[in-house]
């Protein structure tokens, strides 16, 4: 019989089944919608739509991946006739970027939004694997009173902090809150669709309104339904309204008509809850409790969510405990809560009360266990081993390919150890620690361990000019800038280029004479290297003598092509591996999905991964590597999770007073930095600064923070960075992501200017293409006074590089989109039509290129360019 995997739990389910044996998600629907037109489509920054999950009174759900991640995510395209105009659609973009502002464990993050090709808006929200309170209570029954208190209370916290923001949620209900169940019982909560409700009104909602209603009638507050202003406390009610209904299992106010139920909640008093449902015995506590928070005059409420959670956590305190059990009773796993003395697992939180439990020691990280991770690497580090040994006869460099977490590092750190032993010199360096690509930066660390102060002045004379000029530049400037501009003589790009190449050879054949043994190199993340680094790496690779082993690690998503190389794609480890190494984990679903995970191999960070996560509470894991680090980071507390967005934004290697003038004191204290490190998300090195335990998390965490939090952060540690002299393409990264254009491209055009006049095409080329997608995305901004302008420099300066780098087709689309935003007799538009003109005789068209250059010449005569006449005359 045929099988496919749940979306949700990746459970291998019969081809037939409707519904998930696993965690009851509905497959068989899933399959039947998949006809729908957006499915299979590519959304603006690269979600692909999967599957059409359900529709519902805002939009249709899809699921969805984010390619460059491999992560799932959840895609919410808003109904088309809820924004009907350009002033609701304006409506939905404002409502967009103020739900993206939501941070809390227990509000979905709204990570993007933006229009689908034809126009529909659209969110992209973290995907959940739960299900809601109101099919839990369906399937479940009614649910017991101290779980009731903890979902509620993470509700609360959820709703204090949009309140905060000054943000109403407006639709609160059962269907809005979504629980995934923790390892052996409790909950997780997460709210979802804040904001969304505002969608569906203009004005002043309310019964006074035919056909426009904001949120649903049965949990509308009073205020809410005259159409009065409201405000937090609005929500409050609906909670109430939720717990009444926990509680008793039915509304306090039913009936056939919308309006009858808006006016009951105005008028009529609560029923009584105890009556309604005496087999629930409600304390007295709870009572009062839910009597305040269905209050009709929104003063006798709780004020606040805040106030709610306490008044919640008392009755949990006050509660007997019918089933109390003794310690000796219970495995050492078990510990007795503080709050409500249930004896519950050894998780993060009670799931009979909510309440945080004390903290213990994770187990060993297996990443640092060599034996548990360097398991099945044998062949691996033979292979290393075997070509290191031909590179001393021979040129030879190898690339080791894998993707994210496999454990490409690790299987290099361990040949290092047998590098060393025999006396061979091992150098390595990856990416700048700020992540973005600063010129030079992994050039220089390399030099700098290939070559001792003393041999640069002593040996230096073998250099030429080029070179010696490229030593200053490289080694001889102030530490750390990105100023690599052209020395006085501003010798030309291509001198410069070779010069960097010498200098690279010169530094291995200096450290290749004081070891017999030979150098290894090693480029750790080439996919994440500098364009300069990468470019004179290719210039000195035709050079290569035997000696120097070189190594390259990077994913399969780079495409490189080096002479003398040899590759070897390194797969995860095997299945009956990762089941020992997992052996004692309760989590039931685990081999089920290790053995189907097994055909491709299981990357030991998964590993590493699962373990933490089941630390953590969390049920049965995500099949794929990014959803699970995806869902422990969506489960943080708000002080670990503000700590560790911020660490994504900022880089590797970075300070606590960074990262403190960052954030602010209150986020960065000695208790918030080693509760982050026990979670196995980060890690401190030898100097105590603090990095993410894998480049991975950089891009999972940047972009699993909600959109409007993500933007702020980028423009704070833009602020930072400023003060502390950073490198230019640090500026430009953080302008950039900080949607700050005009600054953005500003920093973007010098990063530019340098990389061009030093020949360092790679940098311009990132550069100049990101400073025109930049252009391109203010036309409909709107934060540039003149777009066309920056479209017009930009385009022509990439235009240029394009063809210096012999890309001659790349270099003709981006021209011939730029010609139509130059003036008509303009400098500019003269040198667009000449780069065209060098773009298609470097294609071989002879024919086009004189009709550009004819063209060219007619521009120069209209606007009296006498020097480009007598040029373009003469050929």
């Amino acid at each position: 019989m045929s099988t496919r995997g749940c979306p949700q739990c990746a459970f291998s389910c019969d081809a037939e089944s409707h519904y998930c044996p696993h965690c009851g998600f509905p497959v068989g629907a899933v399959s039947m919608k998949n006809e729908d037109p957006l499915v299979g489509k590519v959304l603006p920054g690269g979600y692909q739509v999967v599957d059409l999950l359900g529709v519902g009174g805002m939009g249709r759900v899809y699921r969805a991946e984010q390619r460059a991640l491999g992560r799932t995510v959840a895609v919410k395209v808003i109904h088309p006739h809820l924004l009907s105009d350009e002033k609701s659609l304006a409506r939905f973009m404002t409502e967009a970027r103020a739900t993206s502002q939501l941070n809390h464990p227990n509000s979905v993050s709204v990570i993007d939004f933006g229009k689908t090709d034809d126009g529909h808006p659209y969110l992209v929200m973290e995907f959940l694997r739960g299900r809601n309170l109101a099919q839990v209570q369906a399937l479940e029954g009614p649910l017991s009173i101290p779980r009731i208190i903890g979902v509620l209370q993470q509700v609360l916290l959820a709703l204090g902090e949009a309140h905060e923001l000054e943000m109403i949620h407006r639709d609160l209900k059962p269907e809005n809150i979504v629980l995934e169940p923790l390892r052996r019982g409790g909950d997780f909560v997460k709210v979802v669709d804040f904001g969304l409700a505002k969608l569906k009104t203009t004005e002043a909602p309310g019964i006074t309104m035919p056909g426009i209603v904001c949120g649903t009638p049965d949990f509308m507050a009073p205020e809410q339904g005259r159409g009065d202003p409201i405000d937090g406390r609005s929500d409050l009610y609906a909670v109430g309204v939720v717990l009444f209904w926990l509680l008793t299992g039915r509304l306090p106010f039913e009936s056939s008509s919308p309006t009858q139920v808006v006016l009951m909640h105005i008028s009529m008093p609560v029923p009584n809850a105890r009556e309604l449902a005496p087999q629930r015995e409600i304390p007295d506590a709870l009572l009062a409790v839910l009597n305040k928070a269905l209050a009709k005059n929104a003063k006798d409420r709780f004020q606040d969510a805040h106030e709610f959670v306490d008044a919640l956590q008392e009755c949990g305190e006050r509660r007997p405990d019918p089933a109390a059990r003794q310690a000796q009773e219970l495995p050492s796993e078990f510990l007795q809560c503080p709050t409500c003395q249930q004896w519950v697992p050894h998780v993060r939180y009670c799931y009979e009360c909510g309440h945080r439990l004390p903290e213990r020691s994770l187990p060993p990280s297996p990443a640092q266990d060599r034996l548990l991770l360097f398991l099945g690497r044998e062949e691996d580090l033979l292979w290393l081993e075997h070509r290191w040994r031909q590179s001393s006869v021979g040129p030879c460099l190898v690339r080791i390919i894998g993707e994210p977490g496999v454990g490409k590092s690790r299987l290099v750190e361990e040949f290092r150890k047998t590098a060393e032993a025999n006396d061979a010199l091992f150098v390595g360096a990856g990416p700048d620690p700020y992540w973005a690509e600063v010129a030079g930066y992994t050039l220089r660390t390399l030099l700098t361990q290939l070559v001792s102060p003393e041999a640069l002045g002593g040996r230096a004379t073998r250099l030429s000019e080029n070179g010696r000029a490229a030593m200053h530049q490289l080694l001889l400037s102030p530490a750390g800038g990105s100023d690599l501009n052209p020395s006085a003589a501003l010798r030309s790009a291509t001198l410069q280029r070779q010069g960097n190449a010498e200098l690279l050879g010169w530094a291995l054949d200096v450290a290749r004479a004081s070891r017999p043994a030979g150098v290894v190199v090693l480029l750790d993340d080439l996919d994440r290297v500098d364009g300069l680094t990468r470019q004179t790496l290719d210039d000195y690779l035709p050079l290569l003598e035997p000696g120097i082993f070189i190594i390259a690690t990077h994913t399969p998503q780079l495409r490189v092509e080096w002479p003398h190389e040899q590759v070897r794609l390194l797969n995860g480890l095997p299945a009956h591996i990762a089941t020992d190494l997992l052996q004692r984990s309760s989590m039931k679903q685990l081999p089920v999905i290790l053995s189907e995970l097994g055909n491709r191999g299981i990357p030991p960070l998964y590993i590493d991964q699962v373990l933490a996560f089941g630390f953590d509470g969390g049920s049965d894991p995500p099949a794929r590597l990014a959803d699970l680090i995806a869902h422990r980071l969506s489960t943080l507390e708000p002080d670990l999770r503000r700590v560790l967005q911020g660490l994504a934004v900022l880089g590797d290697d970075v300070s606590e007073a960074l990262l403190s003038e960052m954030l602010g004191q209150r986020y960065v204290t000695p208790d918030v930095v080693e509760r982050l490190l026990r979670t196995r998300l980060a890690r401190r090195n030898s100097s105590e600064r603090l990095s993410l335990i894998h480049p991975l998390l950089h891009d999972l965490v940047r972009l699993a923070t909600p959109a409007e939090v993500r933007r702020d952060l980028h423009a704070k540690a833009a602020q930072a960075f400023q003060q502390h002299d950073a490198p230019l393409e640090v500026l430009a990264e953080h302008a950039v992501l900080a949607q700050d254009s005009m600054t953005a491209l500003f920093f973007l055009e010098q990063v530019a200017n340098r990389a061009f006049s030093r020949g360092d095409d790679r940098t311009a080329t990132s550069a100049l293409s990101r400073g025109l997608d930049l252009a391109r995305e203010e036309i409909y901004r709107g934060q540039l006074e003149d777009p066309m302008r920056a479209i017009a420099i930009f385009g022509r300066k990439l235009g240029t590089t394009l063809n210096r780098r012999g890309l001659h087709s790349d270099a003709e689309g981006v021209l011939l989109e730029t010609l139509d935003s130059t003036e008509p007799a303009s400098g500019e538009r003269l040198d667009v039509l000449e780069q065209l003109a060098e773009a298609a005789a470097g294609r071989g068209k002879g024919a086009e290129a004189a009709r550009y250059k004819s063209q060219a010449l007619q521009v120069a005569q209209a606007a009296n360019l006498h020097e480009a006449v007598t040029r373009l005359s003469a050929v």
